[in-house]
């Protein structure tokens, strides 16, 4: 077979291309869509954007090599993705990775580091408000719930992370609950050495305290909590500034996603929020109205199908632009 050497910098919005690339990760979302993060042949990294139906026979299967054939390219703000182009994109699982792709032998050095230092799970959450603005109190986990929960996983400490947002499906406390044992079935199930936040004292309390208040729900839930704190290290990263004062995090622009929200319409009276309220980035102010919205259409899947899926890519890709970094600043 004929490879195409193109790469993620030949992809152009709007226009289809064929490229190989290796499958990093995917998810399939509760709307049908699937995300795959992919490699191409020189390392760099980019998104494979299905949309429900249009590839519904193929199974992505990690670290195997593919071929995309008529991908449409998506780019925006810098972001470079491609999309499944209306069904017409085709997809093939490749015997051997390109000819073209560096294949040296395995680094016992870095094998050596793995075994020494473990693998590291890095977490951030996001929330929504129970309680009107003024009234909010930052350590008191009655005045908010979770909505989603970033996580990210290297293999050990210097590697880079592959991350993903862990989102509650509903609004009643039974979806909260099920995110909360989601969250721990992820640190789990990659049995890291090491857990990662950033300024995540904010993270640690309401994970516990939200956990707590649902103890009649599951039992054991504020235990199994607590024990990933206890049972594995916790850095938790504190430099001078935010996250953005410290590493290049990915913006977030909330109008690019089609939505029937006006961030200006909470900005303008928020007390936390002093900056222009027709900015169009995503701040951290924003997210409980995003948050609750998005919640209601999971209530109702079928009358706001389109707007749910924007908000869940807006709150998706919100909340990895905040795990990505920590295994660089962790480095």
């Amino acid at each position: 077979m004929n490879i195409p050497q193109t790469t993620k910098d030949n992809i152009t919005d709007g226009e289809t291309i064929s490229i190989a690339a290796q499958v990093l990760q995917h998810r399939t979302f509760d709307d049908g869509n699937t995300q795959v993060q992919l490699q191409d042949i020189e390392g760099q990294e980019f998104l494979l954007k299905i949309w429900d139906g249009d590839l519904p026979d193929f199974e992505f299967r990690e670290n195997e090599w593919i071929l995309l054939e008529d991908a449409l390219g998506d780019i925006y703000n810098e972001n470079v993705n491609v999309g499944s182009n209306y069904g017409d994109i085709q997809v093939t699982y490749l015997e051997s990775p390109p000819s073209s792709v560096d294949r040296d032998e395995p680094d016992d050095t870095a094998t050596d580091s793995t075994e020494q230092t473990g693998g590291v799970v890095a977490l951030d959450i996001e929330t929504i408000s129970t309680v009107p603005e003024a009234e909010f109190e930052f350590d008191n986990s009655d005045h908010l719930e979770l909505l989603c929960i970033g996580v990210g996983y290297a293999p050990y400490q210097g590697a880079p992370g592959t991350s993903r947002t862990l989102f509650r499906s509903g609004t009643t406390d039974v979806s909260e609950a099920a995110l909360l044992q989601q969250f721990c079935d992820y640190v789990e199930s990659h049995t890291p050495s090491h857990l990662v936040t950033f300024k995540g004292d904010f993270d640690y309390q309401h994970l516990i305290g939200r956990a707590e208040r649902l103890s009649e729900i599951e039992p054991d839930l504020s235990t199994r909590v607590r024990g990933l704190f206890t049972e594995h290290d916790w850095t938790n990263l504190d430099p001078w500034g935010s996250l953005e004062d410290n590493a290049d995090v990915s913006k977030t622009h909330w109008d690019i996603y089609e939505h029937s929200l006006t961030p200006a319409e909470w900005r303008k009276d928020h007390p936390r929020f002093d900056g222009d309220p027709d900015d169009p980035i995503v701040y951290n102010v924003d997210v409980p109205y995003f948050g609750q919205r998005y919640l209601e259409f999971t209530e109702q899947p079928e009358s706001g199908h389109r707007e749910q899926r924007a908000l869940h890519e807006l709150l998706r890709h919100y909340t990895v632009a905040d795990i990505d970094p920590l295994f660089e600043l962790l480095d």
